[in-house]
Protein backbone atom coordinates (compact mmCIF):
# COMPACT_ATOMS: atom_id res chain seq x y z
CA UNK A 1 0.00 0.00 0.00
CA UNK A 2 1.37 3.21 -0.89
CA UNK A 3 0.26 6.69 0.61
CA UNK A 4 1.45 10.07 -0.54
CA UNK A 5 0.58 13.00 1.16
CA UNK A 6 0.50 16.35 -0.65
CA UNK A 7 2.57 19.16 0.77
CA UNK A 8 0.45 22.00 -0.44
CA UNK A 9 -2.14 21.68 2.05
CA UNK A 10 -5.94 23.15 1.55
CA UNK A 11 -6.59 24.55 -1.84
CA UNK A 12 -6.66 28.13 -1.55
CA UNK A 13 -9.46 29.96 -2.99
CA UNK A 14 -8.41 33.28 -5.05
CA UNK A 15 -9.69 36.30 -3.45
CA UNK A 16 -13.00 37.65 -4.56
CA UNK A 17 -13.55 41.15 -6.75
CA UNK A 18 -13.28 44.38 -4.70
CA UNK A 19 -16.39 46.13 -4.57
CA UNK A 20 -16.53 49.59 -5.48
CA UNK A 21 -15.12 52.25 -3.60
CA UNK A 22 -16.63 54.29 -1.28
CA UNK A 23 -16.14 57.40 -3.40
CA UNK A 24 -18.46 55.01 -6.51
CA UNK A 25 -21.21 54.52 -3.89
CA UNK A 26 -21.46 57.69 -2.78
CA UNK A 27 -23.63 59.33 -5.59
CA UNK A 28 -22.23 63.05 -5.21
CA UNK A 29 -24.96 64.30 -7.95
CA UNK A 30 -27.67 62.59 -6.10
CA UNK A 31 -26.87 63.85 -2.86
CA UNK A 32 -26.44 67.34 -3.89
CA UNK A 33 -29.87 67.72 -5.86
CA UNK A 34 -31.51 66.13 -2.34
CA UNK A 35 -29.63 68.98 -0.14
CA UNK A 36 -30.56 71.64 -2.52
CA UNK A 37 -34.80 70.28 -3.08
CA UNK A 38 -34.22 70.01 0.70
CA UNK A 39 -32.85 73.79 1.63
CA UNK A 40 -36.31 75.24 1.38
CA UNK A 41 -38.02 72.30 3.58
CA UNK A 42 -35.60 73.16 6.36
CA UNK A 43 -36.80 76.37 6.97
CA UNK A 44 -39.56 75.52 9.27
CA UNK A 45 -37.78 73.21 11.33
CA UNK A 46 -34.92 75.88 11.76
CA UNK A 47 -37.57 78.17 13.13
CA UNK A 48 -38.80 76.01 15.70
CA UNK A 49 -34.63 74.79 16.29
CA UNK A 50 -34.27 78.44 17.14
CA UNK A 51 -37.55 79.40 18.48
CA UNK A 52 -36.63 76.45 21.35
CA UNK A 53 -33.05 77.97 21.56
CA UNK A 54 -34.09 81.16 22.37
CA UNK A 55 -37.21 80.67 24.93
CA UNK A 56 -36.15 77.76 26.58
CA UNK A 57 -32.60 76.19 26.59
CA UNK A 58 -29.71 75.18 24.06
CA UNK A 59 -28.99 72.18 25.27
CA UNK A 60 -32.81 71.27 24.50
CA UNK A 61 -32.63 72.37 21.00
CA UNK A 62 -29.55 69.96 20.68
CA UNK A 63 -31.39 67.73 22.27
CA UNK A 64 -34.76 68.15 19.86
CA UNK A 65 -32.55 68.28 16.64
CA UNK A 66 -30.53 65.22 17.37
CA UNK A 67 -33.30 62.42 18.21
CA UNK A 68 -35.25 63.05 14.94
CA UNK A 69 -31.59 62.90 13.08
CA UNK A 70 -30.83 59.49 14.62
CA UNK A 71 -34.44 58.30 13.79
CA UNK A 72 -34.09 59.64 10.01
CA UNK A 73 -30.57 58.06 9.66
CA UNK A 74 -31.44 54.50 10.92
CA UNK A 75 -34.43 54.80 8.53
CA UNK A 76 -32.83 55.96 5.60
CA UNK A 77 -30.47 53.16 6.17
CA UNK A 78 -33.24 51.07 6.05
CA UNK A 79 -34.74 52.65 3.07
CA UNK A 80 -31.58 52.66 1.24
CA UNK A 81 -31.20 49.23 2.10
CA UNK A 82 -34.80 47.52 1.43
CA UNK A 83 -34.20 50.15 -2.53
CA UNK A 84 -30.92 48.02 -3.50
CA UNK A 85 -32.56 44.30 -2.74
CA UNK A 86 -35.80 45.10 -4.53
CA UNK A 87 -36.01 44.49 -7.73
CA UNK A 88 -34.60 47.08 -10.14
CA UNK A 89 -38.00 47.74 -11.66
CA UNK A 90 -40.04 48.85 -8.83
CA UNK A 91 -39.96 52.15 -8.12
CA UNK A 92 -41.66 52.40 -4.86
CA UNK A 93 -38.66 51.58 -3.05
CA UNK A 94 -36.62 54.02 -4.82
CA UNK A 95 -39.01 56.41 -3.95
CA UNK A 96 -39.08 55.99 -0.28
CA UNK A 97 -35.58 55.95 0.11
CA UNK A 98 -35.11 59.07 -2.04
CA UNK A 99 -38.24 60.73 0.29
CA UNK A 100 -35.82 59.57 3.62
CA UNK A 101 -32.64 60.77 2.31
CA UNK A 102 -34.44 64.27 1.48
CA UNK A 103 -35.90 64.61 5.24
CA UNK A 104 -32.67 63.54 6.49
CA UNK A 105 -30.92 66.20 4.20
CA UNK A 106 -33.40 68.39 5.63
CA UNK A 107 -33.03 67.70 8.90
CA UNK A 108 -29.01 68.33 8.76
CA UNK A 109 -29.57 71.61 7.33
CA UNK A 110 -32.22 72.94 9.63
CA UNK A 111 -29.42 71.97 12.51
CA UNK A 112 -26.32 73.03 10.91
CA UNK A 113 -27.81 76.61 9.99
CA UNK A 114 -29.66 77.00 13.17
CA UNK A 115 -27.45 75.50 16.16
CA UNK A 116 -23.81 75.07 15.90
CA UNK A 117 -22.82 79.08 15.64
CA UNK A 118 -24.42 80.17 18.73
CA UNK A 119 -23.22 77.11 20.88
CA UNK A 120 -19.65 78.39 19.71
CA UNK A 121 -20.29 82.05 20.80
CA UNK A 122 -22.23 80.74 24.23
CA UNK A 123 -19.02 77.78 24.95
CA UNK A 124 -16.78 80.99 23.81
CA UNK A 125 -17.94 83.54 25.88
CA UNK A 126 -20.35 82.18 28.36
CA UNK A 127 -23.00 84.57 27.35
CA UNK A 128 -25.83 83.19 26.24
CA UNK A 129 -27.59 85.39 23.26
CA UNK A 130 -31.19 86.55 22.97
Amino acid sequence: MTVTIDPGGLPVLPDPEPGPRWWQRVRIGYNLALLALSTPMSGPWSWVLAHVRDEQSLAGAWVMALIPLAILAVLDNARRAEAAGANPDLWAPKWRAAITRLLLWAAITATVLTLPITTLVYLMTGVHTP
